[in-house]
């Protein structure tokens, strides 16, 4: 499990010509840097008396940025077991054709995992940046950069996967779920962005 190893033994198999880690990993990797990010500037508001207002609605943040973050973290492992076994069955196809579309569906489940959850942390990005410490709008906006790549890094994961699957119902139903999150996504960072600007300029 990479999550208990050194940064640095992962970034060397990242590099290595290995099968797995690889981009669905980066993605999931990059997403958690995010959400600790996000509960860094949680952390940093409440308890601060010049956000006692926000210190609520951030406590709540942070809650919900911690959970994204654990389950990123699981994500990177998740990734790299799905496509170890796709790997695997496709080495294995002639004497198991069977195996691997389901292998396929297997790869694909953990960058649309990511994908779908940052777009959960997106939308909590942009709350944050609304009522977070200013000291570190930064933070926030370099959080939802990261965000940013997580997703459409995983979302091109899930359709170089999707292309081998042949149950039309199942691909649609994955579509339908990213369409709207690669419109979303792009707008919030990019009002993100915004807020940090006006807060640098003032």
């Amino acid at each position: 499990m990479y999550i208990n190893r050194n940064i640095s033994e992962y970034l060397d198999d990242l590099a290595a010509k290995k099968p797995a880690p690889g981009g669905g990993s980066a993605a999931a990797l990059s997403a958690s840097i995010g959400a600790a990010l996000m509960s860094m500037v949680a952390n940093y508001t409440i308890g601060n008396s010049k956000y006692k207002g926000s210190e609520e609605k951030a406590a709540d943040i942070l809650i919900k940025s911690e959970k994204a973050r654990r389950e990123f973290q699981e994500l990177i492992d998740l990734d790299v077991e799905a496509y170890t076994k796709l790997s695997k069955a496709m080495k294995e196809y002639k004497s198991n054709p069977d195996s691997l579309e389901k292998a396929y569906v297997e790869a694909m489940t953990p960058p649309f995992e990511i994908a779908k959850l940052a777009g959960e942390c997106m939308k909590l990005c942009m709350e944050l940046a609304e009522c977070g410490n200013k000291n570190l709008i930064t933070d926030t906006a370099i959080a939802a950069m990261l965000l940013e790549g997580a997703f459409f890094s995983a979302k091109f994961n899930v359709y170089v996967n999707l292309k081998y699957i042949k149950d039309m119902d199942y691909v649609g139903s994955i579509h339908n779920v990213l369409s709207p999150l690669e419109e979303m996504i792009p707008r919030l960072k990019e009002d993100i962005l915004e807020l940090c600007e006006d807060v640098i300029e003032k």
